[in-house]
């Protein structure tokens, strides 16, 4: 999930980084940076929970992976959204990790939005990362209720800590509360460069129960505005899943 554009701009999701998941520390004391209300923790680590589940399994290695048929897409869209170029690529995969991408073993030092010789590449939290030590460490846990094209759905925001100065990611993971099934996971920048600032740069990870049972991601894209003085449209990647096949055992 990573590209160059024009040698400048580079798009990617935060990769399988192995680590046991823990509950996030909601509580606060006098010394904690984190404004959560004490009250807040028992439903904050509830949401939690459910949340862990769907992200646990959609990085889960199987033994007998399920058959994927996915799509990728590269597009450059106008200012106002309109369809400028697009190229898409279908395949087939079987694992249940599909869209994932190596993680630098640098993202807590140098942060979420990296600057290379000629490019500039952006990481976005997948569920291997959002589930790390090093993420529920280095970001603060809240509820909220959805409203508008969320109503219905609670969410689990995370911010990074009020002390981050590096560039990081802010969002809100989307939960079905009758069943306590995660709907989505919306998130942004926070410290971006400055034509990628006001609410312009996005990325969403939608994820769907398998039949067989087990979590994986449906859906995902990143939108930035293009590099520039002035905004001239978007740049955007991602990719979907299509259809799903019977599982297909690994060889021994």
């Amino acid at each position: 999930m990573r590209r160059l554009l024009q040698g400048l701009l580079a798009l990617a999701a935060a990769a399988p980084v192995s680590a046991q998941a823990r509950i996030p520390e909601v509580r606060t004391s006098a010394k904690s940076p984190c404004k959560v209300h004490p009250e807040s923790a028992a439903e904050t680590a509830e949401l939690w929970l459910s949340a862990r589940v769907a992200l646990e399994s959609s990085t889960a290695t199987d033994s007998n992976p399920p058959l994927l048929l996915i799509q990728k897409w590269r597009r450059t869209l106008g200012r106002s959204l309109n369809l400028i170029y697009e190229r898409r690529d279908t395949s087939r995969v079987a694992t249940r990790q599909p869209f994932g991408v190596e993680t630098p073993a640098n993202i807590e030092r140098a942060g979420y939005i990296q600057r290379t010789f000629r490019s500039v590449v952006f990481y976005g939290p997948d569920p291997d990362e959002i589930l790390t030590e090093r993420f529920l460490r280095q970001h603060c846990f809240r509820r909220v209720e959805g409203s508008g094209s969320t109503q219905g759905l609670t969410g689990l925001a995370f911010d990074p800590l009020p002390r981050q100065r590096n560039p990081d990611v802010s969002g809100i993971l989307w939960i079905e509360p009758v069943g306590g099934e995660l709907r989505y996971v919306d998130y942004g920048w926070t410290n971006p460069p400055s034509w990628a600032n006001g609410g312009n740069a996005r990325g969403r990870t939608d994820f769907a129960r398998l039949a067989t049972g087990g979590w994986v991601i449906q859906r995902w894209y990143i939108r930035l505005p293009k590099p520039g003085d002035e905004f001239g449209g978007y740049v955007d990647e991602g990719g979907e899943l299509l259809a799903v096949g019977p599982p297909v055992p690994r060889k021994k």
